[in-house]
């Protein structure tokens, strides 16, 4: 059975002959990461004004799709409940156009080929995205800390400004260097969306130890909101602090 599997985020997406590159290997063993998949499918009778052909046919694959998820013990859902509620476990969502959602990647194999012995669809192609891991907090509060000098580098740089008068917001900066070290775990939003999270309060943590340690400068407004900037060089040679050495400086 030849299916492609193409993970985003690896390298050039597509090979010399312009079409995907078939980049991921479903036979290794991958222990007990999960992996945001989309198994991509043809619905013929579902059209290009997006409905069904027939309720009946809306019923047969609806049917279809939904004993295929249910026949792996997988949950059907779009990630909602997963994600507020206490059940953290692989879920995937059925739509006529792609089958999509979190699973173990050790199940995408057999479930690929699941989808493409569909009766009422076919399987086109297989994209993978981002890992999900499923740890505690304490967990992903010991992987944090492992990044802390990476991470206090990074907000040292982003927080530059041309001028002493200039700031950026505390949370603006916090939310945008989570981005780049945050682990997406399995039914945790972690601010990654909205709101705060674990990773913005461990960094919001590091800019407050940065500015105790002379590295940041904090100012708040009326309103209380948190501004920050790093010294700039002049403050850094007054404060003994050679701008080639921040990076040792934790």
């Amino acid at each position: 059975m030849n299916i492609l599997y193409h993970q985003y985020g690896t390298g050039n997406d597509y090979g010399a002959d312009h079409h995907l590159t078939n980049n991921w290997d479903p036979d290794f063993d991958y222990g007990n990461e999960y992996v945001n998949v989309y198994f991509n499918i043809d619905t013929p009778s579902y059209d290009a004004d997006c409905s069904f052909e027939s309720k009946e046919m809306q019923i047969l694959w609806s049917k279809e799709a939904s004993n295929l998820i249910s026949s792996f013990g997988i949950l059907e859902d779009s990630g909602y409940s997963v994600e507020n509620g206490k059940d953290k476990r692989a879920y995937l969502y059925a739509h006529p156009q792609q089958i999509s959602g979190i699973i173990l990647k050790n199940d995408v194999k057999k479930i690929a080929e699941a989808v493409s012995s569909m009766k009422y669809s076919s399987l086109r192609w297989v994209n993978l995205y981002a890992t999900v891991y499923e740890i505690t907090d304490e967990e992903y509060e010991e992987f944090l800390t492992s990044k802390d000098t990476e991470i206090k580098q990074a907000l040292f740089d982003a927080c530059h400004t041309t001028r002493t008068t200039k700031y950026y917001n505390v949370f603006d900066v916090c939310r945008d260097i989570a981005g780049r070290f945050r682990l997406k775990r399995l039914g945790i939003n972690d601010g990654t969306n909205f709101g705060s999270g674990q990773t913005i309060e461990h960094i919001m943590k590091l800019i407050d130890q940065m500015s105790a340690e002379g590295l940041l400068i904090i100012r708040e407004n009326k309103d209380h909101e948190k501004y920050v900037r790093s010294l700039n060089k002049s403050e850094q040679k007054k404060a003994n602090v050679d701008s080639k050495q921040i990076s040792f400086a934790f």
